[in-house]
Parts: structure tokens; sequence; C-alpha cells
């Protein structure tokens, strides 16, 4: 049953591939600026929460994952050293 719900969601990714292309297009049109300062960004991210869909678990999780939860977890490292440094020397 798996194996079938996941063929059916790769199918669905093929065919809807033209209008995620064009979703992709649209949003580059719609925010010019970001697209030359961060080119991939955004199509990066749509075609992670698709590979995200088509595994089954929530989207947007990987991109994440990746790109957004190590520089959270860097800013509360750093946020935690600043913390216990100023305990440390009262």
């Amino acid at each position: 049953m798996a194996r079938l719900t996941f063929t059916l969601r790769i199918a669905a990714v093929v065919i809807a591939s033209p209008a995620i292309l064009l979703c992709i297009v649209l949003a580059s049109f719609l925010h010019p600026i970001e697209s030359i300062r961060h080119p991939l960004r955004r199509p990066r991210r749509l075609w992670m929460n698709v590979g995200d869909w088509v595994r089954g678990i929530p989207v947007g999780y990987s991109y994440w994952e990746r790109y957004q939860a190590p520089a959270m977890l860097d800013q509360i490292a750093v946020h935690h050293h600043h913390h216990h440094h100023e305990d440390s020397a009262s």
C-alpha cells in the first residue's frame, strides 16, 4: 500500500511539474530582487517541499532541517554561550 501511495505521489509530481515550474517562474517575477539575490532559494525550497510530500513527511521539513535549523542552532548556541559567559563574570 505504501508503495502504491509513493507511486501515485511520484506520478502526481510528474504531472504537476509544468505547474510547479510555472509557480517558480511567477514567483521569480513577483519577487525579482530576491530572485536576483538568491536565484536558487525559491526553486530549491519548492522542490524540497515536493520531495517531502512524496516521502510523506511534513512539507518544508527537509528545507528547514538543511538551511534554517543549523542557523537557528548556531544562534541558540551563541545566545547560550553569551549568557553563560556573563554568569561566570559576575
